[in-house]
């Protein structure tokens, strides 16, 4: 896509600042086909790729917010993966844009600006901003891989395993929302235990009151048929026709 650069350039000689002739290699945009190889190339290069990247990764971000299980099966680390997976997408959108709007507006403000203005600016000023903007646009192919070691903790766990070592092992457990889930069934427990136990004391000593009325009502009145029947209708324990 680059090889229409061999017409557009112009290899001649210019004066130097101190008067000598020095060989310069020009590539102007003063005719209509050469504007028009620069303003394709920023259209095929920065515009078109920028829009699929925006329309691709917010269809990936929709449909990991719609399906939070894809990332992860727990819900709790599911929910970090995927705020961990579309803020890197949205980081490598920002970090394009970023990294070659310098260099494509630049050369865009050079075909659209008269030449005079562009003159103005001073051979300095000029090439300092066209140096930063090709630092810019070549650190977009490096910073890719930095953002998702950054990012990523899997990116990293793969790169690791690339280069020979072992991944860092992780304790699935050792996550707030396990701790705060296991600590909260523990005090479950023991609270129900506790409950029940009390519930098993309170209940043997109301039977242990209400063996003692019966009894001494049997004892006074004398009707120890019927006590009988009430203590069998309770559940209570017999021996030789007293209640214990």
């Amino acid at each position: 896509m680059c090889f229409p650069i061999l017409a557009v350039a112009e290899y001649s000689y210019a004066e130097y600042f101190d008067g000598s002739m020095v060989p310069v290699c020009l590539t102007q945009a003063d005719t209509f086909w050469a504007a028009f190889f620069f303003l394709s190339t920023i259209s095929l290069f920065f515009g078109l790729p920028l829009a699929i990247l925006i329309i691709l990764y917010s269809v990936i971000a929709c449909h990991l917010m719609a399906n939070p299980g894809i990332v992860a099966p727990s819900a709790h680390s599911a929910l970090r993966y995927r705020r961990q997976v579309v803020m890197m997408l949205g980081t490598v959108v920002v970090s394009f844009f970023l990294c070659l709007l310098p260099f494509r507006a630049f050369t865009l403000w050079i075909i659209l600006e008269p030449p005079e203005v562009v003159s103005s600016l001073g051979v300095d000023k000029y090439y300092n901003i066209l140096y930063f903007s090709r630092i810019m646009l070549y650190l977009n192919s490096a910073v890719n891989p930095i953002l998702y070691n950054l990012m990523s903790s899997k990116f990293r766990d793969g790169f690791r395993r690339l280069l020979g070592f072992k991944p860092i092992k992780r304790d699935p457990l050792n996550r707030k929302g396990t701790i705060t889930t296991t600590t909260t069934t523990t005090v479950t427990n023991s609270s129900q235990k506790k409950m029940s136990a009390d519930a098993r004391s309170l209940k043997r000593s109301v039977v242990r009151v209400l063996s003692r009325e019966d009894r001494k009502r049997s004892i006074d009145l004398g009707f120890t048929t019927k006590i009988k029947r009430l203590g069998q209708t309770k559940g209570y324990i017999k021996s030789d026709e007293s209640f214990v």
